[in-house]
């Protein structure tokens, strides 16, 4: 379907139209700035075994088609008083024209590539870290590269990639190389950054992480958790098929929506509709995904 076609969904119609915009949100003594990469247009074979007649009734009453389906592409910044982190960088220019609108997002925000000391990473597929580079240079000269110690590991074992894992070996490649000597390796419980904390979220890969903005109200930025919120919120055992441990995927995905939930965290992700900022009710067995303001 079109991008621009008048029938798409609602909420399918909004993602594709938020590429290259800013949305912020409060988290203790940073602002969180929400930036919007573009989209990825996807059908239901992204999540094995699912068919379009039992997805089309959960996705429904959230303004989506399941037959017609948008995944936003986000990625964050961390703005403190005289520091700036962010929280994966996107396409860059490896895709087609829905995507690699980051840059034109920090503008929106009024920020440089220069002005990010630190770009802390979830994972190292491409979607997340392509955007870091241009040729065999980084895109944000004055960044850290932060990645988890378990991620790392997995992309220095090519032999044990699956041949869709290796599809991305050579954008992870060159997200190490083009900040060699300016790399961090974290793990869960570390504060990389002051106040942001290292979560662990194993499954989508082995080293998968997210972030937690601390403060009164915290934002939980969970990177690929969930890649869309209108089918695995309601039903979080349907995974994705890039997951690397769909087992592992699934439990993270179980714990981290009740944790959320319980507690009442702000969360936002990687693939949710943009800006992505919502609080997670519980809803029979499994959840509902409830949007809101950054300040909510």
């Amino acid at each position: 379907m079109p991008s621009d076609s008048p029938t798409a969904a609602p909420v399918t119609a909004a993602i594709r139209r938020s590429a290259g915009r800013s949305v912020t949100a409060e988290a203790g003594d940073y602002r969180v700035v929400a930036l919007c990469d573009g989209h990825v247009d996807f059908d239901l074979s992204r999540l094995p075994g699912v068919a379009v007649e039992d997805a089309r009734p959960a996705a429904a009453p959230h303004g989506v088609d399941a037959g017609d389906l948008a995944v936003s592409v986000n990625a964050f910044a961390i703005v403190g008083p005289d520091r700036t982190y962010l929280v994966d960088s996107g396409n860059g220019s490896i895709r087609g024209p829905g995507l690699g609108h980051l840059l034109r997002a920090l503008t929106d925000a009024g920020l440089r590539p220069e002005d990010v000391d630190a770009v802390l990473t979830t994972h190292m597929h491409g979607d997340h870290v392509a955007g870091l580079y241009d040729g065999d240079r980084s895109v944000f000269p004055n960044a850290e590269l932060v990645v988890s110690e378990a991620e790392r590991a997995f992309w220095d074992a090519p032999e044990q990639l699956s041949e869709m894992q290796r599809g991305q070996l050579d954008m992870a490649r060159r997200g190490f190389a083009t900040h060699a000597g300016r790399t961090t390796l974290v793990n869960p419980g570390d504060e990389p950054v002051p106040g942001v904390a290292v979560v662990a979220l194993p499954g989508h890969t082995p080293g998968h992480v997210g972030y937690r903005v601390g403060g009164p109200d915290p934002l939980l930025i969970w990177g690929d958790v969930v890649h869309l919120p209108a089918l695995q919120m309601a039903h979080p055992e349907w995974y994705f098929a890039f997951d690397v441990d769909p087992e592992t995927a699934i439990a993270t995905r179980r714990r981290i929506l009740d944790e959320v939930a319980a507690d009442g965290i702000r969360v936002t992700g990687a693939h949710v509709p943009f800006p992505g900022f919502a609080r997670v009710e519980r809803a029979g067995d499994g959840y509902l995904y409830r949007p809101i303001d950054g300040a909510g």
